[in-house]
Order: C-alpha cells, then sequence, then structure tokens
C-alpha cells in the first residue's frame, strides 16, 4: 500500500483562557528562528471557519494545526508528500513524531507553558487519500498491520490497540492508535 497524504491527530487540553491568536505570533517566531527542521513557510488563521484546523504552520512537507474538528481540541499534522519509499508504518511512524516534536515545543513556549497538554497515550490516524485507501472494511484491514507497527514504535513496551472509527462511507478512513 502505498499512500503519501495522509495525518495524525493528538488531543489536548487547552486552557480556556488562551487567546487563539498567541498562536500566529508563536508560529511566525517558529519560523523566523527555524525552530522546526524542515522549510516552515507560513502561518495561516483558518479561526472564523468552524470546526476549522484554526491556526496552521504551514511547511513544505506537513501541515500542523491546531484543530478543533467536533469540539474536540487538538495538535494535529498533515502530510502532504515525502518520505519516498519508506514503508507505510516508518511514514506513520515519523509524522506522529514530528507531532509529538512539535506538541513539546508548544507545550514549552512561555507564551501558552502550563495552558496545553496534549495527551500523549494515542493518536488519530487518518488518510487524505480516498483513492489508494477509502473507507472500507477492507482497506481497514490492509492498514491494520502498519497501524500496529507504528503504534510499537510510539508506545515502546506497550500492547497497541487499533480501532476503526464508525463513519460515513464517504468520510476519510479513520482509526485510533492507542496503548
Amino acid at each position: 500500500m502505498t499512500i503519501e497524504r495522509f495525518g495524525v491527530k493528538f488531543f489536548a487540553q487547552k486552557d480556556e483562557t488562551i487567546d487563539d491568536t498567541i498562536f500566529i505570533d508563536i508560529f511566525q517566531e517558529w519560523i523566523r528562528l527555524q525552530k522546526l527542521p524542515g522549510i516552515l513557510l507560513d502561518v495561516a488563521d483558518y479561526r472564523h471557519v468552524p470546526d476549522g484546523p484554526g491556526v496552521m504552520l504551514i511547511t513544505h512537507h506537513i501541515n500542523f494545526a491546531l484543530d478543533a474538528d467536533d469540539g474536540a481540541f487538538g495538535v494535529l499534522a498533515q502530510r502532504k508528500h515525502g518520505n519516498g519509499d519508506a514503508p507505510l508504518a516508518e511514514k506513520i511512524a515519523a509524522l506522529a513524531q514530528e507531532t509529538l516534536a512539535f506538541a513539546a515545543l508548544l507545550e514549552a513556549d512561555p507564551r501558552v507553558a502550563g495552558k496545553i497538554a496534549v495527551e500523549r497515550g494515542q493518536f488519530h490516524f487518518f488518510s487524505n487519500d480516498r483513492l489508494a485507501l477509502p473507507n472500507t472494511d477492507a482497506a481497514f484491514e490492509q492498514l491494520r498491520p502498519a497501524l500496529a507497527d507504528a503504534g510499537a514504535k510510539i508506545f515502546p513496551d506497550a500492547t497497541v490497540t487499533i480501532t476503526r472509527l464508525p463513519n460515513d462511507p464517504r468520510e476519510r478512513l479513520t482509526a485510533v492508535v492507542s496503548r
């Protein structure tokens, strides 16, 4: 199975007193200071979109977002392309690790330190390629081994559980990887 466009989301708790405008300043500073590896391109503000991606940090390979889809806040990352011919499990694990690095940097920023806590015990995987990975039982079963391998890399020494989220077949295939 070859897919390049997919994402992960780690849920988080956010203090309600945080004005999301601060994330624009934080991400612009990260671009200026090259706080993350890779090519950091831009900041996009989608706070006006209901259940949208919120404030995003756009990079060459990944879009990071402070997502509040369905009212559940979290740190979301979408891989656009990259990692070449690496096995899918390695691509998923790499994106999850990059997302956790992004989250750690955000949690440590003095402007929001102590006001954001990322839950590191599970993540949601979703496919942005409905042609290569449709939302079907067969596609989920084909994906399950890669998710289990990726989960073992993210949660070493833990039993990994893979659960498909029930949803409309027209939606993206989404699974939960947890320890």
